[in-house]
């Protein structure tokens, strides 16, 4: 026997309450990890520059003064202090909800109140965790906290990369956009390296010779150029602490339920929608 919409109505209220639950969980989950992933990250931002300095460009890094050094090991430092903040903040970023989704939870938020006066939430009053009603919305708060963490960190390799060339540690006559194209396509001209967190390029130097001119392997060599850069990837990061890897896996499991959650949510959305249909037909229906 089919649902009545009331029924239908208690079990979409269900829904709510256990999306809320289900969301505190995962916002205390989230904030011990990226607590904890702000910390590694750190660690492994100074190791790569450690290595960048005294393993790749050990010269260039000689060449410096001893205030240059400083200066650059301050920048460091300073740019390592702002790591916990910089992923923290991944929490507060409000997700981007698929048009499609908004519209289909003001149908139905009218369709469940008397008269027409639904509103929609003040976007700056709340917390986005605060907000969140059902899975939709708790699978999309998920998602831009992942992408925010990745954008962090690709952020983080940018300001890391900006102060070894404005030091002439990494070669300054490579444009920053270049090393930039590089960082977003790591597989395109990459060299192998057994190095976490450090991307290993290379780059052919155009240089242009008469026709007549037959280059020997030497000069063709010549012309190709190594350039090594920071790279904070995620899943080595990861891979270096088990604590990471033990969170996440929390993290996961609760994600996995929430996934069979939207499942349902949607198939009651859905069962919502054919019995409000059937009432309305029935409605204005007559012989």
């Amino acid at each position: 026997m089919a649902k009545s919409l009331q029924q239908i109505r208690q079990d979409l209220a269900a829904f709510e309450e256990k999306t809320t639950e289900l969301a505190g969980l995962l916002n205390d989950l989230y904030r011990k990890h990226l607590t904890s992933l702000s910390q590694s990250v750190k660690q492994q931002l100074i190791l790569a520059f450690y290595q960048i300095c005294t393993q790749i460009y050990p010269d260039e890094f000689l060449k410096l003064s001893f205030n240059q050094r400083e200066k650059l090991q301050g920048n460091l430092r300073q740019l390592a202090r702002g790591i916990e903040s910089k992923l923290l903040a991944c929490l507060e970023i409000r997700p981007q909800i698929p048009q499609s989704t908004i519209t289909e939870q003001i149908l139905l938020q009218l369709s469940r109140t008397e008269d027409s006066s639904f509103e929609l939430p003040n976007a700056e009053s709340q917390s986005p965790i605060s907000e969140i009603k059902n899975p939709e919305e708790l699978v999309h708060w998920c998602q831009t906290i992942e992408q925010g963490i990745s954008d962090s960190l690709d952020q983080l390799s940018h300001e890391a990369n900006n102060y070894l060339q404005q030091a002439k540690i990494i070669p300054t006559n490579l444009p920053p956009q270049l090393i930039e194209m590089a960082l977003q396509a790591e597989e395109v001209g990459m060299a192998a390296g057994g190095t976490p967190n450090i991307l290993n390029l290379l780059v052919e130097t155009n240089t242009q010779q008469p026709e007549e001119d037959e280059e020997t392997e030497e000069e063709k060599q010549a012309k190709i150029t190594k350039i090594s850069a920071i790279r904070l990837r995620l899943p080595e990061i990861i891979f270096a602490d088990a604590t990471l890897s033990l969170e996440l896996k929390e993290i996961r499991n609760l994600l996995e339920k929430l996934k069979k959650m939207r499942q349902n949510y949607r198939q009651t959305q859905r069962e919502y929608a054919k019995a409000e249909a059937e009432t309305a037909w029935r409605a204005s229906w007559h012989e």
